[in-house]
């Protein structure tokens, strides 16, 4: 329907303009090999909360990293501080491994410690959606927060009907003296397309916002992508998608923090590789409309302590695949699979008193089904469920556990117009304990002459469990205030209720404290355990609206997330602070030219626990101003000239939660050729 297209894309709050919104809403067939993340190719028939980030919004951005594209949405935070190479996200006070990162469909498992996540790099994005709230009745462990669903380009998205095409990039950024070089090359021989692009970036420290360096903030990483799209013939088609992404530098062990007495300096080396073959069947069948993914990750991270020469290694690979079809039986869709996937750790440390990180191989295998039933064309009833058995084995502690999760999901749409959709949906979700966090044993950190840092294994850890309650309205008016204009509303309002949710605590650290007080740390030792806690809820709601008319584009969004311990009533860290984002943008020149700006406004955080910790930190409230511009020549159209200043009054902020500063003034020019 025409109010969920819409309504997918006036929650993104940057540049939208009417191509975008028409290429999103193109009749899919099998040639355009789109994956979302509701594993359904039919965007009017998701009743769930997804944003959509186009190729244009993030060329406009020009951020160097995914979690900066998605920054700007409502209840959706940038994590991990101003090191890109280690930012995160966090989606409705969730972060980490509570977010599910997918790469065209496929689960992106690496999470270790402190180390990074997320290494695509943006030019080479189609588009990023973006699902807030629980969602493993579709894709098992994990999705608590959401999922951050990130599409890469094809050849096809090249050519245009041509047989050769691609373009080259060039960009710079001015905080850290960063260059970016991009280029894809696309060709198409009769029923086959192949897609061959890489990218390699290099910078220097960054400067916050009090003009001071951030020390070992420099980055350098490169990377290949590339496709080959085979349409076997009008029913079937196969994709060979091969991706590599090396990256190094000097970095804190933590890079979210500075380096201190247990924050050392270090030398690391990450390589990620992705290999995967994509097979869809549609033929003339309402009966049969089928995907078949086998996928293999690699990622390994090598570091080199500086100051002694330790060396560690850590090395996450995963084998998985995804079987899954849907039918149509008159007007009811029925989409059923089964998906799973290994994942095998095994870590080297070296030097005494070392953390022992598990040699371990976990497996997941799932079950899912999702049943939509639509009612006398203004009801639309939606099932979901999902079984899911995962078990984890460690070798070299002789420790094995397994469990079994059920995730149902159900949903009613009301659907009294084009103009208008109520959804009330209910979901539930879980997200099983990582084989680091029950296994990890050994110091952790050592500080002072005699105190130490020891990490206690917890092999009973029970898996997360999220409930969740939603309430969504998608409102379209068209000739609102003027003729030929589109106003877009969207509202949402969630209740999440997350049972055993597990938190790595420090377990003699208060009563240590209390007795003995600050100066404790170079005496005392203390233990880190992972544990599940008391019962978490968060609410929270969001609020966006989208005006358009004629040249001119507008958008307000408000996002709100509050978070406690049920038993306790005490405030939960992490939560994101409440923000405001405006955005506003008109096209000159017969569409050749387009200029806008985005202010953000992010409250304090006054919203905190109770700890020693965190009682003593002050989150102030912070005012950005975007500026942005794209340029293409009527003369010269296969140029484009992108200039954006991020942070322009330099505002000196840090991010709730966050131990630094985010970076100052950043001028972003890119220039790109398409051939």
């Amino acid at each position: 329907m025409k109010l969920r297209k819409l309504a997918l894309l006036m929650q993104v709050p940057v540049l939208l303009t009417v191509s975008g919104g028409e290429a999103f809403a193109a009749e899919q067939s099998l040639d355009e090999i789109t994956i979302t993340a509701t594993r359904n190719t039919d965007g009017d028939s998701s009743s769930r909360n997804i944003s959509v980030v186009s190729q244009d919004d993030i060329a406009r951005q020009q951020a160097t990293s995914v979690p900066q594209v998605i920054n700007y949405l409502p209840n959706v935070t940038l994590t991990g501080g101003p090191r890109e190479q280690v930012q995160g996200v966090n989606i409705r006070g969730l972060g980490g491994n509570r977010v599910l990162q997918l790469i065209d469909g496929v689960r992106q498992n690496f999470e270790s410690g402190h180390r990074p996540t997320y290494f695509l790099d943006p030019s080479l994005l189609k588009n990023v959606e973006v699902l807030r709230g629980p969602s493993s009745s579709l894709w098992g462990s994990g999705a608590l927060g959401g999922v951050v669903s990130q599409n890469t380009i094809h050849a096809a998205d090249l050519l245009d009907g041509d047989n050769l095409g691609g373009f080259v990039k060039q960009g710079y950024k001015s905080n850290g003296d960063k260059w970016t070089t991009t280029g894809a090359l696309a060709s198409r021989f009769g029923n086959v397309d192949l897609l061959l692009s890489g990218y390699y970036r290099d910078g220097n420290d960054l400067e916050l916002g009090n003009g001071d360096d951030l020390e070992n903030s420099a980055d350098r990483d490169q990377g290949v992508l590339a496709k080959l799209d085979w349409f076997i013939d009008n029913d079937q088609m196969a994709t060979f998608n091969f991706r590599r992404s090396y990256t190094d530098g000097g970095v804190p062990s933590n890079a979210s923090a500075n380096l201190g007495t247990s924050v050392f300096l270090v030398d690391r080396e990450i390589q990620t590789d992705h290999a995967s073959v994509d097979y869809r069947f549609n033929p003339d069948n309402k009966l049969i409309d089928s995907q078949l993914n086998l996928y293999w990750n690699r990622t390994e991270v090598d570091e080199n302590r500086v100051s002694d020469n330790r060396f560690d290694t850590t090395n996450i690979r995963t084998l998985g695949l995804n079987l899954n079809n849907r039918s149509q039986f008159g007007d009811v869709s029925v989409l059923y699979g089964v998906d799973g996937y290994q994942d095998k750790l095994d870590a080297s440390r070296s030097g005494p008193s070392r953390p022992i990180v598990p040699e371990a191989t976990t497996d997941v295998w799932g079950a899912f089904t999702e049943v939509q039933i639509p009612f006398a064309d203004i009801l639309r009833l939606e099932l979901g469920a999902r079984y899911d058995y995962f078990a984890t084995e460690a070798d070299n502690l002789k420790n094995d556990r397994s469990d079994n999760a059920f995730s149902p999901s159900a949903a009613i749409s009301w659907l009294p117009n084009e103009d208008l959709q109520v959804t009330l949906r209910y979901d539930e979700a879980f997200r099983a304990p990582s084989a680091e966090e029950l296994y990890t044993t050994g110091t952790h950190y050592s500080y002072g002459p005699a105190g130490a840092n020891t990490f206690i294994n917890n092999p009973n850890l029970k898996p997360e469990e999220s409930q969740n309650i939603e309430f969504l309205v998608d409102y379209q008016m068209q000739n609102a205030f003027n003729e030929k204009d589109t106003v877009n509303i969207h509202a949402s309002v969630f209740h999440n209720e997350v049972n055993n949710f597990i938190e790595q605590i420090a377990t003699n650290y208060q009563q240590i404290m209390l007795i003995y007080g600050p100066q404790f740390d170079d005496y005392y030792p203390v233990n880190t355990e992972y544990r599940n806690v008391d019962k978490a809820q968060l609410v929270g709601f969001e609020l966006a609206m989208d005006y358009q008319w004629q040249n001119w584009n507008a958008m307000v969004s408000y996002g709100q997330t509050r978070a406690k311990n049920k038993n306790t009533g005490e405030a939960l860290a992490n939560i994101p602070a409440d923000k405001w984002v405006l955005d506003l943008n008109k096209s000159w020149l017969s569409d050749s030219l387009q200029t806008g700006f985005t202010l953000t406004r992010v409250e304090s955080q006054k919203h905190k626990p109770n700890d020693v910790m965190s009682a003593n930190e002050d989150y102030e409230h912070y005012n950005l101003v975007d500026l942005y511009a794209r340029w293409t020549p009527r003369d010269f159209e296969n140029l484009t000239v992108d200039l954006t200043v991020n942070n322009l009054t330099d505002q000196h902020y840090r991010v709730a939660f966050q131990q630094l500063y985010m970076p100052g003034k950043d001028i972003r020019l890119g220039v790109k050729y398409d051939f």
